[in-house]
């Protein structure tokens, strides 16, 4: 009785078969690669003992059958010299991977000396126009130093050349079209009086390097909003060998990285738009920059990661995929986290495998340069497949996601003349890269992939009963319990504003008023823009707040803030959380009468793993007061949390490390970072580890 039962439970949590039809004529795009990116921490990776590094290596290349690797081009200044770092990671990726693997060159910023500010980082930029190239007079391509910037890219390319790093391609503005504090140049789609073309800046760099090497581009921060496409219409398409971008915003209010990682489905929408304009050229669309944005790893991340390339080779026509992260330090990283002994925080070597490694995995071990897509379908809403065939048409490559939580039992797809040679499983919170037994059927558990390999030389399957092999038997889900509302701050209480931080300059400061106010007594002043958007840009106020409600924040489904306007007319009010510099908008125009004190709830169902330490506030009011806000439908689970790697420690002891492990500074953390999340020291350029007792993380000094 005990057995039957047991068998019907389970057959209750599986769906009826499902299957894929998948069409090996209906050929599209073709494939150029699948990768990541060797940016920072390669200093990290040549400290570690040989057998080791050559395991990462092993790991990192052998194991991906990598076919695109992402570096910079970090020649901005006249005495640099190519990073013998980075020689030597390219060196091994193409020892074991040889023309396999193709180069991808981005630069962050133009030379200083090419930029009104003379700086390669936009903070020190009086405006945007200081981040911009400089404007000087004669140049063939426009009103700004396009030649010379042309003439650097083709110095660079000689220098890599020389080095023995020989990009396939180089894309000559990572993010041209990103404000940041770090290493960057501003580039509008066509010149104007305050910027740089990239238009023109293209043109300049192509009559410069031609013949050396392929140019894609534009690569802007995201895809939403149609900002890619204000790019590329302004281009002249013959100078381009193919389309670049990055996937930090989706359009739509869907611009929180980690919240799209939980909801890949927000990206379908704007790279459709893209691949139907931009796909069917000849020339590939390549994703070459993404990540969730936040400084841990998640298990969900792998189906995310898979769901994401799904979405990008079927609808989006991509030709490739480049992860931010191939490595990172601190055993931290997108796809491989890495510990160099006596490095930061590190005691020993090791090597972390993350679990979107696995998602990049099943397409990138099963899938060379020169296949093409091919159509593959299902009537089934929880799967999502796309299919893949070689050039000579003797293999072709399933990848399978289930995207649901419930598993499902799929026949083998039909393929003529084809049969199953290879099937690899991962499962979310189970088993992952699982050899799994080749059978006439197959279980997809809840949040799996799945890579089904058919080759014209394997025999027909003879097992005919399929089970699942990748859930872990040991794995317990949480027990979710209801728990009390939590008081994030209540003004009647304590006239503690020193929390509060006015983001924009020109924003006053927050003050506490104890004077009754229509029956509240104790509450703050929160000073906001008083103008419209358009016309002064957001201005926002942060309120940071205590560990508890940091906690509060993550894990309850709704804010009550009891505020009222201090104008005439009602205030409406956009409200948000701040972990660094990774911000998440949870409503708009949320109401603060102006008559009467309002208790206006905020859903916190963006907050995601954000992981906030902050509410953020902007309005075009003149501002409003705040007597108290509280958490509601709040939870607590049965297990540890992943403890957060930015914890609201700013007053607690810190110290500071370059990468190669050594001690630079000391002190509060607070007076070590701005609110974005950088350095405020004053040390080199470059990215550090700011450790306390509570937090490790990673900081730019910009």
């Amino acid at each position: 009785m005990k057995k039957m039962m047991t068998a019907a439970l389970a057959a209750a949590t599986i769906a009826s078969a499902a299957s894929i039809t998948v069409d090996p004529t209906a050929t599209k795009q073709e494939i150029v690669g699948f990768g990541g990116g060797s940016v920072y921490y390669q200093s990290w990776i040549t400290a570690l003992a040989d057998k080791n590094k050559q395991a990462l290596f092993d790991t990192a290349f052998t194991g991906l059958n990598l076919s695109l690797l992402r570096v910079g081009n970090w020649l901005q200044a006249d005495t640099a010299k190519v990073s013998q770092d980075d020689i030597e990671i390219v060196q091994a990726a193409k020892q074991r991977l040889g023309n396999h693997l193709k180069i991808e060159m981005s630069s962050w910023s133009a030379p200083g000396s090419l930029k009104p500010s003379g700086s390669v980082n936009g903070k020190d930029g009086s405006s945007s126009a200081a981040n911009s190239l400089k404007k000087v007079s004669g140049d063939a391509y426009g009103a700004y130093a396009y030649t010379d910037f042309a003439a650097w890219w083709k110095k660079s390319l000689e220098a890599y050349k020389a080095a023995g790093i020989a990009p396939d391609y180089i894309s000559i503005q990572n993010e041209p079209d990103m404000n940041a504090d770090y290493e960057e140049t501003l580039f509008t789609p066509t010149e104007t009086d305050t910027a740089a073309g990239y238009k023109q800046a293209l043109n300049a760099v192509y009559d410069a390097v031609k013949g050396q090497t392929k140019i894609i581009g534009p690569e802007p921060l995201g895809i939403g909003y149609s900002n890619f496409q204000k790019y590329a219409k302004e281009l002249d398409d013959s100078k381009l060998d193919g389309y670049a971008y990055h996937l930090y915003h989706a359009g739509d209010g869907n611009d929180n990285s980690g919240n799209n990682y939980l909801a890949p489905e927000n990206f379908r929408k704007a790279m459709k738009s893209i691949g139907s304009t931009y796909g069917g050229k000849g020339k590939p669309i390549i994703m070459t920059e993404f990540c969730n944005m936040l400084d841990k790893t998640r298990e969900e991340d792998m189906v995310g990661l898979a769901h994401i390339m799904q979405v990008g080779f079927t609808d989006g026509q991509l030709g490739g995929y480049i992860a931010w992260e191939l490595f990172w330090g601190e055993g931290r990283g997108q796809l491989i986290g890495v510990c160099a002994k006596n490095w930061g925080s590190c005691k020993n070597d090791s090597i972390v495998i993350g679990p979107e490694y696995h998602a990049m995995r099943h397409y990138s071990k099963f899938v060379n340069p020169g296949w093409k897509a091919v159509s593959a379908s299902t009537t089934e809403n929880d799967l999502k497949t796309v299919a893949f065939a070689s050039a000579s048409g003797d293999s072709i490559s399933v990848v399978v996601v289930n995207t649901g939580k419930t598993a499902i039992q799929l026949d083998a797809p039909a393929i003529s003349g084809m049969n199953v040679a290879t099937a690899v499983q991962s499962k979310e919170k189970g088993f992952k890269s699982k050899n799994i037994t080749i059978a006439s059927c197959y279980m997809l558990p809840a949040r799996s992939v799945t890579t089904l390999v058919f080759t014209k030389t394997a025999a027909a399957s003879t097992v005919a009963v399929c089970q699942d092999e990748t859930t872990d038997p040991n794995y317990s889900e949480p027990v979710i319990t209801p728990s009390a509302d939590v008081v994030i701050i209540d003004y009647s209480k304590t006239t503690d504003v020193s929390t509060w931080q006015a983001i924009s300059d020109d924003l006053g400061t927050v003050t506490y008023n104890s004077g009754a106010l229509d029956g509240v007594t104790g509450y703050v002043s929160v000073p906001l823009a008083g103008c419209e958007q358009a016309d002064c840009g957001y201005k926002s106020q942060l309120m940071n707040v205590s560990d508890a409600a940091a906690e509060a924040i993550a894990n309850c489904s709704e804010l009550v803030i009891t505020m009222r306007s201090q104008d005439k007319s009602n205030a409406y009010v956009n409200v948000g959380g701040a972990n660094g510099g990774s911000w998440v908008d949870y409503q708009y125009g949320r109401t603060a009468s102006a008559s009467t004190w309002s208790e206006t709830t905020v859903d916190l169902e963006k907050e995601g793993d954000n992981g906030s330490t902050a509410l953020t506030f902007n309005s075009d009011a003149s501002g409003i007061y705040i007597a108290k806000i509280v958490a509601t439908g709040c939870t607590t689970t049965g297990l540890a949390k992943m403890p957060k790697f930015t914890a609201n420690d700013h007053l607690a002891p810190a110290k500071v490390f370059d990468l190669n492990g050594n001690l630079v500074w000391s002190g509060l953390k607070g007076a070590a970072l701005n609110a974005d999340g950088t350095l405020r020291l004053e040390l080199r350029q470059g990215m550090y580890i700011v450790k306390t007792s509570a937090s490790t993380v990673k900081a730019l000094k910009k």
